[in-house]
């Protein structure tokens, strides 16, 4: 055997019978090892996690634990938040405000609970914590301010109010304001507790966490307006109510009854003016004298602006007078008094009695006082209730009684209901009017203004009195009608707005597409057999029974504009205009009897607008204007 052969033969191992014996005791060994694995149990799943895993798991357990009683808090901080306001709705609805200590010490439970927990050690804790310790922060701060206003603020109102003696406030149509102006002291001192609070809420820092900031700026943009109100109550309303109410002088307010029936754009024609005077408290309601009194060339409003005087009565086709029947034809009720004063100026009794402010009502108004304070009963035995009266003074009582009467008639309801508010009133009939004239001035059935600059203050942060849309944040359109036939045709033309928000996912101010449709429901039947007294006609167009003439304007909202106008029916295409310094578009239209007619627009709003967009129109036959929402956006 060769060097190579013994070398390559040493390389591969053992000799044949060493390697024999090796594998023969390797056998047993493989044998030995596969019954000892079957032989020896699995261990349990506990047992085979080391003990860095039972360390992550006790993490993950106590987090969970942790995480879970933070948020049972979280949920008993809401739950004894929203109790603390129950208690005050309650007591409202309830008619509990006779207990007011019992209230407010039931209001104080509720926040001094939600104020210890967010004071507890638990909460401390979470406050070091990044991420959630900042909004944990701001949620202790507001319940600390909650429960010190209920401590501290709320007994300061609730002894004023149990020092006015509600009754003798207001009885027999009298009201009666040395109570109120006697508890001033006290009521002011409460109002710097209030605005002590509010600004201490107000230096709350808004937190990163989404929830807990709308909470906070949801609460305090309510507390910013309650203190606003309670401080220019204690600063400038109180102090002028003797003044407010005749204690000073006689007040006398002008109430033109318009009626849809006859659009003009801030409502209607007006059919007939009442006045309505304060003397020492004491609340009286005149007659109701019909606007032939008013009329005539030597009567007229001549404070036109120039655009205006072109738009309505240069241009027409129409042309308006401007006698008391036509001042409602502006969108803003502040030229509409001024229309009014100009003319009462003129008359007898303007040349002897001051004017303090003028009041605009439909028959909605009207409806809405009859379904508040109970049906009346006209003197030929038509009872009028809360869901007739509009039917029955905007077009029943044009088509069953001689023209010269129906205007009377809505000073006869009138007339009724406020003689039922010279009773006394329970606290709540007095909410449920209260509620409904804000719906009502909302809409353009009701509209207030005064010359004294105090009260119309006031009148416009209730948003009484009526006007174009001026607020960026809050974006409406304009749509004001001008009916150009002598008739009463507004009951039979039936209005309605689509909008679809376009561009939702697109940077920049929003933008909508916006159709709004006219539709003449009087059928030819109709407009054959009804009086000309309410189908209208005009002289040039001698077929025109039943059909509305109307000039419309469109209004951009404020900071926004209108675009792509197309129209669908028997109506010109909008142009560009101006009217006080607004741009607008104008157009006119013939609706025929059982036809419509459709404007179609796209509209872009203001980049600060916060708001969907909303429509401010010439009110209608009904309480709410028709407007439908196809698609709408969240609202950044």
């Amino acid at each position: 055997m060769t060097s190579h052969e013994d070398q390559a033969q040493r390389g591969q191992g053992k000799q044949p019978g060493e390697e024999a014996d090796t594998a023969a005791q390797a056998q047993p060994v493989v044998a030995q090892d596969a019954v000892a694995v079957n032989a020896v149990p699995h261990k349990p799943w506990y047992r085979r996690i080391r003990w860095w895993g039972w360390i992550l798991i006790a993490i993950a357990a106590v987090m969970v634990l942790f995480a879970g009683t933070v948020g049972t808090q979280a949920l008993l901080v809401k739950h004894h938040e929203e109790a603390a306001i129950a208690v005050v709705k309650d007591a409202v609805k309830k008619h509990r405000l006779n207990d007011l200590d019992g209230v407010v010490a039931d209001m104080q439970k509720e926040t001094r609970a939600a104020r210890n927990i967010t004071n507890g050690p638990l909460w401390s804790f979470t406050e070091q914590l990044p991420g959630i310790k900042g909004s944990m922060r701001v949620v202790r701060m507001m319940t600390n301010v909650v429960d010190d206003m209920a401590q501290d603020t709320a007994p300061k109102f609730a002894d004023v109010a149990q020092t006015i003696d509600a009754k003798s406030i207001y009885k027999n149509g009298s009201i009666n304001a040395e109570p109120i102006v006697k508890a001033l002291p006290e009521l002011e001192t409460a109002a710097q507790s209030l605005q002590r609070y509010t600004e201490e809420f107000d230096r709350i820092p808004t937190p990163r966490i989404g929830i807990v900031a709308n909470a906070l700026n949801s609460s305090r943009g309510m507390l910013d307006m309650a203190n606003y109100y309670m401080q220019e109550a204690v600063d400038e309303y109180i102090p002028n109510l003797p003044t407010w109410l005749g204690y000073e002088g006689k007040q006398t307010y002008a109430i033109l009854a318009m009626t849809p029936g006859e659009m003009r754009a801030s409502g209607g024609l007006i059919g007939a003016v009442g006045t309505v005077t304060i003397t020492d408290g004491k609340i009286e309601i005149g007659d109701f004298e019909a606007n032939t009194k008013f009329a005539g060339d030597s009567i007229t409003a001549r404070n036109l602006t120039e655009d205006e005087n072109r738009l309505y009565r240069e241009e027409g086709p129409m042309s308006l007078n401007y006698d008391v029947r036509d001042i409602a034809n502006s969108p803003d009720n502040v030229r509409v008094a001024d229309y009014f004063k100009a003319i009462w100026d003129k008359t007898e009794i303007g040349k002897t009695t001051e004017l303090n402010g003028v009041v605009l009502a439909d028959p909605l108004m009207v409806q809405s006082l009859v379904k508040v304070l109970g049906d009346v009963k006209l003197p030929n035995g038509t009872v009028l209730t809360g869901t007739n009266t509009a039917d029955f003074l905007i077009n029943t009582a044009y088509k069953d009684y001689p023209a010269e009467e129906t205007d009377a008639m809505f000073g006869t309801v009138a007339k009724a209901c406020v003689q039922r508010l010279m009773g006394d009133l329970d606290a709540g009939k007095m909410a449920k009017l209260a509620s409904e004239m804000v719906t009502l001035a909302h809409n353009r059935h009701l509209s207030v203004y005064s010359f004294d600059p105090t009260m119309q203050q006031l009148f416009w942060d209730t948003e009484l009195t009526s006007t174009f849309p001026l607020d960026e944040a809050k974006p409406k359109i304009g749509i004001y009608i001008t009916e150009n036939n002598p008739s009463k045709m507004g009951w039979y033309i039936k209005r309605s707005t689509k909008i679809t928000q376009l561009d939702c996912l697109e940077d920049g101010p929003a933008k909508y597409h916006v159709e709004y449709t006219i539709r003449n429901t009087m059928t030819d039947e109709e407009s054959k057999t009804l009086p000309q007294y309410i189908t209208g006609i005009r002289t040039e167009f001698p077929d025109s029974h039943g059909t509305s003439f109307e000039k419309i304007v469109f209004m951009p909202p404020a900071g926004g504009t209108m675009s792509d106008f197309e129209v669908t029916g028997n109506g010109a295409d909008p142009v560009a205009d101006s009217l006080n310094y607004r741009l607008i578009y104008t157009t006119i239209t013939q609706v025929q009897p059982a036809s419509e007619v459709t404007y179609s627009f796209d509209v872009t709003v203001s980049p600060d607008a916060k708001h969907k967009l909303g429509v401010d129109e010439t009110p209608t036959a009904s309480e709410k204007p028709d407007v439908t929402y196809v698609k709408q956006c969240s609202v950044q």
